[in-house]
């Protein structure tokens, strides 16, 4: 009989024990589960009070003089150039660039760049302290401010993007050998960046964009439905 009793205390205390554990084991998920939302609830609080892109007052002081150093250079070479891409956006939305934006874009017609050898434009640009690159794929135009100092942020670029008329479509299409293999199809292939040439036609209207005035379509919001065709209705977003 005790050895009964004995062994049922035994059995009493193991259950007793296994579901102490159990409820302790319950109050660690719950107490876990609460220690994680708390977190993710905080982490996105401040993912959104923080901007999703910064540009630097440093950044926007060096983009102004390059920007402006190009556009004029660009004129005294009588080459045809505008906002476009991004930086038309940010000439619409904010009269200039747009918050996120360290860079800025320049469309320029591609038989007005022709005219000038690859060494005069060089040379040119150089004499003006700035690096020019150029990307055969692309069809398009890297510059920056060579005395540029080293800085903990990403120096500011204009990037000059070409088009030229193609006959067949009547149409401005972006150069760069990644297109010259596409068929001129400008509604079959968007990558082509196609837009009418009236759009270009100089004499072209002036936009302001931060402290500087600066060429421009002749009809920005067209323009903008041939590049962005599927948002052009509303603000652009941040892709950084």
């Amino acid at each position: 009989m005790i050895m009964k009793c004995t062994v049922m205390s035994v059995r009493r205390r193991c259950r007793s024990w296994s579901r102490q554990r159990g409820l302790i084991f319950l109050l660690l998920v719950v107490f876990g589960m609460v220690m994680t939302t708390r977190f993710l609830m905080e982490n996105d609080k401040e993912v959104e009070e923080q901007p999703p892109c910064t540009v630097s007052k440093e950044q926007r002081r060096e983009l102004y003089p390059l920007l402006s150093a190009v556009s004029t250079l660009l004129s005294r070479l009588s080459i045809t150039h505008f906002l476009c891409f991004d930086s038309l956006w940010g000439a619409i939305q904010e009269s200039g660039p747009l918050p996120w934006d360290a860079h800025a874009h320049f469309c320029a017609l591609n038989e007005k760049v022709s005219v000038h050898d690859e060494a005069e434009l060089l040379r040119a640009f150089r004499r003006r302290g700035l690096t020019l690159e150029y990307s055969s794929a692309e069809g398009q135009y890297t510059i920056r401010n060579s005395s540029a100092e080293v800085s903990n942020f990403e120096a500011p670029t204009v990037r000059v993007v070409l088009f030229e008329e193609d006959a067949r479509v009547h149409m401005l299409r972006r150069v760069g050998w990644r297109r010259r293999l596409l068929p001129p199809d400008c509604d079959a292939h968007p990558t082509l960046q196609c837009f009418p040439p009236n759009l270009a036609a100089v004499p072209l209207p002036l936009r302001p964009f931060g402290p500087l005035t600066l060429p421009a379509p002749r009809e920005d919001i067209d323009l903008l439905k041939f590049h962005y065709p599927e948002t052009w209705w509303r603000p652009l977003q941040p892709h950084c």
